[in-house]
């Protein structure tokens, strides 16, 4: 018996009664941590989670509660308190909020898999990611951070017009970052997978790819400050999209936040520039069939040769500012209704990396922002100065990695001065897929 849903339909009468539209968000799921350290296992973590989210609508008013306990009990005082919420928070608003009519969505069914795979098999797996790069060069003297987790994640909304959609997915991923030592230098590199299937995993290759970057990166030297061409590389470039992608949220755009307001339709990047959010992209993390308020996803064109195109809505602001619906509601079932992406993919050009990085006399090739966007990143201007590390380039030849310089600029102006990009995108495990990008010129202050 589906006791989810009959308890559902209880709360649903009750929400008639009193006037009221109800939604409920469930999520959850379950994940298996492993890690070593020291060729020994220190890590074995096994959990299992779900959440209950209630959205009570009263005309313009909403109202929220969440739970983690999914009796009948619980649930109905979890419907009361968020009523309560709805008469309490009253809105500046006088559309009557709408909730998202039953449709029919696209079937994801093949991204849940119940693969039989011994323990010994993922424990190894574990064990592999640190112990190859610690046999791998000499010069790696530890492993800090590495590990293996298998996941499984569901998601169920319900609502009192009749939706009930569920999505359910499966998925590996793991990681290894040594710690490389050469003299005085001493740097850290890494990398990780992300599969679908268990088959898919190369432990030895991750721990080698790992290896390979922390030993270029030993002997850095300092950049002189100036001005340089600067190719992003395919793993750095989302840190450019995660500047950006909450501009293209309508609720921004509505209360002056962003930067996009009033662009609709304007060449604003380069014409090499093309994004589209692609909630179906099986190589993104943030695959998914239909949003949090349960409407059906679907391929959104954010920039077309460098035209911004749309904007992201949920069904709210859709109303609201009279734009298309493109099925972007994002919420937790411990938070509000907000509006957010799923996967941004950047169109490949033609160019070869090699041939990004001898584009220019002198490029700097960009393989690390150092501290993430808080450490020098403002939203409301686009500025942006931001620590990080690579190589330096000269003729197409590599001269060798620098380190301690930042990088300076306004996030627009990097998007309006994109020269070329490349033909190979990052590896799967982010929900921004992106190849090498070149940008004509920034402003570098090093030694």
């Amino acid at each position: 018996m589906d006791t989810v849903k009959s308890t559902f339909q209880t709360i649903v009468e009750k929400a008639r009664q009193d006037g009221a539209k109800v939604e409920m968000l469930i999520s959850g799921g379950e994940s298996l941590s492993i890690g070593y350290s020291k060729k020994k296992l220190e890590s074995f973590e096994s959990t299992q989670s779900q959440m209950a989210g209630l959205r009570v609508v009263l005309g313009a008013s909403q109202g929220y509660a969440y739970t983690e306990n999914l009796s009948e009990d619980s649930l109905l005082r979890t419907y009361v308190e968020a009523l309560n919420n709805a008469k309490t928070v009253q809105s500046g608003d006088t559309a009557v909020v709408e909730l998202v009519k039953p449709q029919t969505v696209k079937a994801m069914n093949d991204l849940f898999k119940t693969e039989q795979v011994a323990m010994d098999k993922k424990l190894e797996v574990a064990r592999l990611l640190e112990e190859k790069c610690l046999e791998k060069d000499a010069r790696i003297t530890a492993v800090p951070y590495s590990g293996f987790s298998e996941n499984i994640s569901f998601k169920r909304i319900l609502n009192s017009e009749g939706l009930d959609q569920e999505f359910k997915q499966s998925y590996y991923s793991g990681y290894a970052y040594p710690l490389a030592k050469e003299g005085e230098s001493s740097k850290m590199g890494g990398e990780g997978f992300f599969a679908r299937s268990f088959t898919d995993i190369n432990a030895e290759k991750v721990a080698h790819e790992g290896v390979d970057k922390a030993v270029s990166r030993l002997g850095a030297q300092k950049l002189a400050t100036g001005n340089y061409a600067v190719v992003i590389s395919r793993d750095e470039f989302p840190m450019v999209l995660q500047m950006i992608y909450q501009y293209f949220s309508a609720k921004e755009v509505h209360e002056g936040k962003s930067l996009f307001k009033g662009k609709l339709g304007q060449k604003i990047a380069s014409e090499k520039f093309e994004l589209v959010d692609d909630p179906f992209e099986t190589r993104g993390t943030a695959v998914r069939p239909f949003d949090d308020e349960g409407a059906a996803s679907q391929k959104t064109v954010l920039f077309e040769k460098g035209v911004l195109k749309n904007f992201l809505s949920n069904l709210e602001y859709a109303k609201k500012m009279n734009l298309p619906h493109t099925a972007h509601a994002r919420r937790s079932p411990a938070s509000q209704q907000a509006i957010g992406p799923t996967n941004l993919v950047v169109a490949k050009g033609e160019k070869s990396l090699q041939e990004l990085l001898s584009s220019h006399d002198k490029v700097v090739y960009l393989t690390e922002f150092s501290g993430g966007l808080h450490a020098g990143f403002k939203e409301s201007t686009g500025d942006f100065s931001m620590p990080a590390e690579g190589f330096l380039y000269e003729n197409g030849q590599k001269i060798g990695p620098i380190d301690q310089f930042v990088m300076s600029g306004n996030v627009l102006d990097l998007l309006r001065d994109i020269e070329a990009l490349g033909n190979e995108y990052n590896k799967p495990g982010s929900s921004f897929i992106c190849p090498d990008v070149l940008v004509k010129s920034l402003s570098f202050a090093g030694a």
